[in-house]
């Protein structure tokens, strides 16, 4: 490729990231600082999503790496048009403390570095997350892009471009995203985050929430950023929501507190111009193809795992009836499946079908019953779908289905539990005592079951709900 293929191929690429704004070429901008004409090769200006923007590009045709040097040359220039960001691309690649330079220099202007060949692989500056029919537009922030290969959930992770997704966490910057379905219209942001810093609080009882005042966007969605500092990690985790109807979209930052308000910058600017759709489905195709494989398939885990993903297919349609059979079918084939029942459970009481719920719940909870994470599991299930006095009902029928202390003991601490999530403190109060009593029939004086119960106690001297 020649010098002039090289910026063409360039422009072109500019023009179609950029579509609303003015793109020039070889231009010639007046210097604040110098009062002599700077040389710029692609000048980018307009505003995207509110924002006004001024980026300066430098093309490279280096026959080495860009170094150093060329990146505080570059640094002047941009300073020196009054340019927001810079955009440094060469063919040849830059080296570590070139790029490092660009993104931890003390200059006001962002900056970046670019190998050509970067500009189309794996890694991009913009990709689509759905989850069912509801997807949203996502875009890299300055400096840094989505990662289409190493995802977390399912879905692209942000990181500084330049750098693999192992790298960025290594350095403890770095960001993923989620959806939050809304069973329920009146669930909202301050639900999901109340939610949230319950189970950031049972990892470190010692962290601390802040909240910042988010974007402004143009459709007026509500949008919050919650900060949590918490002592066990080496990071700050700074989330971003934005409340759509159906769905509540975050993106959780990892950062350095020294980076941090430069990196919430960057979560404020995803907050401002991700843009939502819907995606029509017609799965039927597939569908056909998969109950046909079903029929050649003897490993019954497998064939669970097929009707479940059929499942899916049909939520996707809306179609929560055959939706709701095929999941049934997969339980079936495998019965002792954790996952896979809570999903069943979920759906069930989703669709307001209590009984199919329950039975579940039981079969739940009778995998392992000695083991607190189920009743707890179930606890969450139910809440979310404001079913509590359901949920205390077959807890309280399990307890006529063991005469094992240990078992009846986890049941009746989380029947307190969720007493106490009710404001029923005297409920509570009867029912964590009776499984402190049995719970000394089957453990030691120093086992952690009496350091929650005891907390438990100071919880309730105190009026506060856990």
């Amino acid at each position: 490729m020649n010098w002039k293929e090289y910026e063409n191929d360039i422009l072109t690429y500019f023009q179609e990231t950029y579509p609303e704004t003015t793109i020039s070429f070889d231009q010639k901008v007046l210097g604040r600082y110098s009062k002599v004409l700077r040389q710029i090769d692609i000048l980018i200006e307009g505003e995207i999503a509110g924002y006004q923007i001024k980026i300066a590009v430098d093309c490279k045709n280096f026959s080495k790496k860009v170094d150093v040097k060329d990146v505080e040359s570059f640094c002047s220039m941009v300073e020196d048009v009054e340019a927001h960001q810079g955009v440094l691309i060469t063919q040849k690649g830059y080296s570590k403390a070139a790029i490092n330079r660009a993104h931890y220099g003390n200059q006001q202007v962002e900056l970046d570095i670019i190998n050509f060949e970067e500009l189309k692989e794996f890694q991009c500056f913009e990709a689509l997350s759905s989850v069912g029919h509801f997807c949203v537009d996502v875009p890299a922030p300055f400096g840094w892009v989505l990662d289409l290969k190493d995802k977390i959930n399912s879905f692209a992770t942000i990181h500084q471009r330049g750098l693999t997704l192992n790298e960025a966490q290594q350095r403890n910057e770095w960001m993923y995203m989620q959806f939050w379905k809304k069973d329920f219209p009146e669930f909202g942001i301050e639900n999901l985050i109340e939610f949230q810093n319950d189970l950031i609080m049972e990892v470190d009882k010692g962290s601390k929430f802040s909240y910042k005042n988010s974007v402004r966007r143009k459709d007026g969605l509500n949008t919050k950023i919650r900060i949590a500092e918490v002592p066990k990690y080496p990071f700050i985790e700074t989330t971003g929501f934005i409340e759509y109807e159906s769905h509540i979209f975050f993106i959780v930052l990892f950062t350095p507190k020294e980076l941090m308000n430069k990196n919430i910058r960057k979560l404020q600017h995803i907050l401002k111009v991700a843009e939502s759709a819907e995606i029509q489905f017609d799965n039927h195709q597939v569908i056909l193809q998969c109950l046909h494989e079903i029929n050649h398939i003897e490993d019954l885990e497998i064939k669970a795992e097929k009707y479940f993903q059929i499942a899916k297919w049909y939520k996707e349609m809306d179609d929560s009836k055959n939706a709701f059979q095929n999941y049934v079918k997969g339980i079936d084939c495998f019965p002792t499946h954790y996952t896979h029942l809570k999903l069943i459970i979920r759906e069930a009481l989703s669709q307001g079908l209590i009984e199919q719920a329950k039975k579940y719940s039981i079969q739940l909870f009778e995998i392992e019953p000695k083991n607190p994470t189920v009743p707890k599991d179930l606890i969450e299930l139910y809440f979310v779908s404001k079913e509590e006095n359901t949920l205390v009902d077959m807890l309280i029928h399990l307890t006529s289905l063991f005469t094992d202390n240990e078992i009846l003991g986890n049941l009746n601490f989380h029947i307190g539990l969720t007493y106490l999530n009710m404001d029923k403190v005297e409920d509570a109060n009867k029912y964590i005592l009776e499984s402190k009593r049995l719970f000394g029939e089957v453990y030691p004086k120093d086992h952690q079951v009496f350091k929650a119960i005891n907390e438990f106690n100071k919880i309730k001297k105190h009026g506060i709900t856990m």
